[in-house]
């Protein structure tokens, strides 16, 4: 294993994430128009975006453990590749059902792409992990923030029935990786074939807990992050804000967390007091995005947009402790924070949408803003777990 910070298979895990995560959040800025095209209750929107996290987080640990034992090249090879094929094929079905479709298959793609890349931190970040994480992350946000206006832009220059043309990005990632990530060692291959289950019999209560806090803790956020970008489009049309705008804004929501991803990050790695870091930026986070309401305008955007930095910073701390619990199976550890939490919030996104119908987005959201809040005083108990 490579005992130093790498600055290439770094950078280059961030730019493929940054091009993966384009293509899930192409349905986000489409939102407005799919609803208008499909005729869509805030149900079946909600399920758009539960099939995303669904296919793409909840069969994430599969696909670690399967890329701790087989090394990850391929599977982060295919997670463009995959992904960009199926779902640039969004603006030209011809109806509801083979959208859920071509997102749940282009999803799959980007769940197997997500824990080897995740793992490169670990392998090659030395002393530097949690900012190899937050880099990582980074360019994961700014892939799943860019794709939005990305698919809008297209849209708008050359009308919906162009967007087959954005699997070109996803295509040449696939062919760059293939070439500079380099294959596991046979050695380092074997050691890492997994008795899943018998190593479970062995596992120490405290990391269990530690796990399941940090488990809670992501998927507290990973709720409030993808109700907020189920609804928020909807609820910025309604106050006739145009499409593009819309893109801007959910661009610069995510690109706000990114930044608030690597500002975290830097200091974690040198205070290393990351909990406290996550208990900060949920309860920061719950204010902001609860006055969104409260206010109209600029200021409701300034608010939402700052929501999204102290939210999503949360991200690449949460993945670092997961593997500090687990550090020898960096791959399987990554995806239950960041795939198991972030497909069981796609699968209560179905029955928030439901429940979107009858008390509105409003309400709905300012529901889900409970989760973090328990998460922060829950979070108070890790440090004592994790010491053990």
């Amino acid at each position: 294993m490579e005992k130093r910070f790498n600055k290439l298979q770094i950078y280059l895990s961030s730019t493929s994430h940054l091009i993966t995560d384009l293509y899930p959040s192409f349905v986000i800025g489409l939102i407005p128009v799919l609803t208008k095209k499909f005729e869509l209750s805030l149900f079946m929107v909600g399920l758009l975006t539960s099939v995303n996290l669904i296919s793409n987080s909840l069969t994430q640990p599969i696909f670690g453990y399967l890329s701790d034992r087989h090394g990850g090249k391929y599977f982060m090879v295919a997670g463009p590749l995959f992904a960009s094929i199926f779902i640039s094929m969004i603006g030209i079905l011809p109806n509801y059902y083979m959208l859920l479709a071509a997102l749940f298959l282009g999803n799959l793609s980007v769940a197997a792409f997500h824990p080897p890349s995740a793992a490169i931190a670990s392998h090659y970040g030395e002393s530097k992990k949690s900012l190899g994480n937050s880099i990582i992350s980074f360019g994961g946000n700014m892939g799943y923030s860019i794709g939005s206006l990305f698919v809008i832009l297209i849209v708008k220059k050359l009308g919906l029935s162009f967007t087959p043309i954005t699997m070109i990005p996803g295509i040449i990632m696939s062919l760059i990786l293939i070439k500079f990530i380099p294959s596991p060692p046979i050695k380092e291959a074997s050691q890492n074939k997994i008795r899943l289950f018998s190593k479970i019999k062995k596992i120490r209560k405290t990391r269990i807990i530690s796990l399941i806090l940090i488990w809670f803790t992501s998927y507290s956020r990973d709720l409030l992050w993808i109700t907020l970008l189920t609804f928020m489009p909807l609820y910025f049309t309604d106050a006739n804000i145009t499409l593009i705008n819309i893109g801007y804004i959910l661009l610069m929501f995510g690109l706000a967390g990114g930044i608030g991803g690597l500002f975290v990050g830097y200091y974690a790695d040198k205070i290393k007091k990351s909990s406290i870091l996550i208990q900060l930026g949920l309860i920061i986070s719950v204010p902001l995005l609860h006055f969104i309401f409260k206010t109209s305008g600029f200021i409701s955007i300034i608010l939402f947009i700052l929501g999204g930095f102290f939210l999503i910073s949360t991200l690449p701390l949460c993945i670092r402790l997961s593997q500090s619990i687990f550090p020898g199976n960096i791959g399987l550890a990554s995806s239950l924070v960041m795939g198991l939490s972030a497909g069981s919030a796609g699968v209560t996104m179905i029955f928030l949408g439901k429940v979107a119908d009858y008390i509105g987005i409003i309400r709905t959201i300012n529901f889900v803003l409970i989760l973090p809040i328990i998460a922060f005083f829950l979070l108070i108990f890790f440090p004592k777990f994790y010491r053990k």
